[in-house]
């Protein structure tokens, strides 16, 4: 109820100052004029418009003065029954309500030359106020909550050909491998002496037990033949020497 007058209260302010700014003071007979003899006063009132709210202002010397008449003694120009008067050389009346005004002058035959104003003041149009916001009513203390709609399943995803990875492991990157380079070649050995009997036995010490087949030993070498045999053998235990070391080193 409160913010109910209020709100009345500020409209009526607003309408106020409404007709304060658009009121109009009309100097009568300006601005080349005044409320004196010789100015056509039925020619000033038809250029103005005149509204509830404004105001008239008279200027004169001391040989003029106003006096508000009823239409009667407006036609007239009668004196005798003035609703009001005034001669202080500058008279303002305020035009408050719409109707029809009339003023004349009392100096003798003053008005009988044309010292009289016939005012018709017209309906000033209602200024257009906003309409007071209309209040919500405050939301329940207790309102109950909607439940959104369960969200619809998704359709299943296609299958893939990759096998499937366990749940929560993370994704273990591959070690990068690194590709040494090719091993270097054994540095070339020098020529080997020509062994001797001696050393071949000490590589191959069951050479001389072991028979090479069922066939009946040969005869007997002769010591040059003998020589040569045994440095074809010493020969062939080098070479299968190098070649050991060079799997070695590989």
């Amino acid at each position: 109820m409160a913010e109910m007058k209020a709100a009345i209260c500020c409209i009526v302010a607003v309408v106020s100052l409404i007709h304060l700014v658009t009121a109009a003071d009309h100097v009568v007979g300006g601005p080349t004029g005044g409320w004196q003899g010789g100015t056509d006063y039925k020619s000033w009132v038809s250029a103005q418009a005149f509204a509830p709210g404004d105001t008239l202002t008279f200027k004169y010397s001391s040989r003029h003065n106003v006096l508000e008449v009823t239409s009667d003694d407006y036609e007239a120009c009668s004196t005798a029954n003035p609703v009001s008067y005034d001669n202080s050389g500058a008279t303002t009346i305020a035009l408050a309500s719409p109707g029809k005004r009339y003023f004349i002058c009392g100096g003798p035959g003053h008005c009988q030359a044309g010292m009289k104003l016939e005012v018709a003041v017209a309906e000033r149009p209602a200024p257009t106020t906003p309409s007071p916001t209309p209040q919500l009513p405050p939301p329940p203390q207790h309102a109950e909550l909607r439940h959104a709609p369960a969200p619809m399943p998704l359709p299943p995803a296609p299958a893939s050909s990759e096998p499937p990875k366990r749940a929560g492991s993370p994704h273990k990157k591959r070690p990068k491998r690194h590709y040494s380079s090719p091993p270097k070649p054994a540095p070339a050995l020098a020529p080997a002496p020509t062994p001797t009997v001696q050393a071949v036995e000490a590589y191959f010490p069951m050479a001389a037990l072991a028979p090479m087949s069922s066939s009946p030993p040969p005869p007997p070498m002769s010591s040059d033949a003998a020589a040569v045999s045994r440095a074809k053998w010493g020969e062939v235990a080098v070479e299968i020497l190098a070649l050991g070391f060079v799997v070695l080193a590989l």
